[in-house]
C-alpha cells in the first residue's frame, strides 16, 4: 500500500496579505478624513458661536447705553460706552482674549426702519413717525465678519429700536 502525502497550506499568500493591507488602508484613510472634517466643522461652529455672541453683546451694550450709542470695541473685544456719538457705520477689528483665536470685524449701523406696511404689502417703505412721538423707529444692524481658510464668513443681527 502506498501512502499519499497531503500538504497543508497554513497561512496566507502574498496576494491575500496585499489585498487585506489595501482594504485596511482605505478604511483608515476614510476614518482619518472623517475625523479631520469633524474637527474642522467643530472649529467653524465655535467661530460662528463666538461671532453671534459678540453681535449679541454689541446690541445689549447698545440698548443699555443712555445715549443710544453703539459701544466702543477694544482690541480684545471688550466693550465700553462711547464717549461721543459715533459716525455710523462704525467698524472695529478685535481678537477675543479667550476662544477661537482669530480676528473678527464688528460693524454697527443704524437706518430708518423699513418694512411692508398695510397700505402696500408688495414693497418696502419707511415707517412713518407715529403721532405723539419724536422719532421714527430705527433698525440697528450689527455685522460680525471673519475669515476661515480663505473664505469670508459673516453673521448679521438686527434690532428694531424703540420709539421715544
Amino acid at each position: 500500500m502506498k501512502t499519499q502525502r497531503v500538504e497543508s497550506s497554513a497561512g496566507f499568500t502574498l496576494i491575500e496579505i496585499l489585498v487585506a493591507f489595501v482594504v485596511i488602508s482605505v478604511g483608515a484613510l476614510a476614518l482619518g478624513s472623517f475625523g479631520l472634517t469633524t474637527m474642522s466643522s467643530g472649529q467653524t461652529s465655535r467661530e460662528r458661536l463666538t461671532a453671534v455672541h459678540l453681535a449679541e453683546q454689541v446690541l445689549e451694550h447698545w440698548q443699555q447705553d443712555a445715549n443710544d450709542y453703539a459701544p466702543t470695541i477694544a482690541a480684545d473685544c471688550t466693550m465700553s460706552a462711547a464717549s461721543a456719538a459715533p459716525s455710523y457705520p462704525t467698524s472695529d477689528t478685535c481678537n477675543p482674549a479667550t476662544g477661537v483665536g482669530i480676528a473678527f470685524t464688528i460693524a454697527a449701523n443704524t437706518t430708518n426702519a423699513t418694512g411692508p406696511l398695510a397700505s402696500n404689502l408688495t414693497g418696502m417703505q419707511n415707517f412713518t413717525q407715529p403721532t405723539g412721538y419724536l422719532n421714527t423707529p430705527m433698525t440697528k444692524l450689527v455685522t460680525v465678519s471673519w475669515t476661515r481658510r480663505g473664505k469670508s464668513r459673516t453673521v448679521y443681527l438686527t434690532h428694531l429700536s424703540k420709539v421715544y
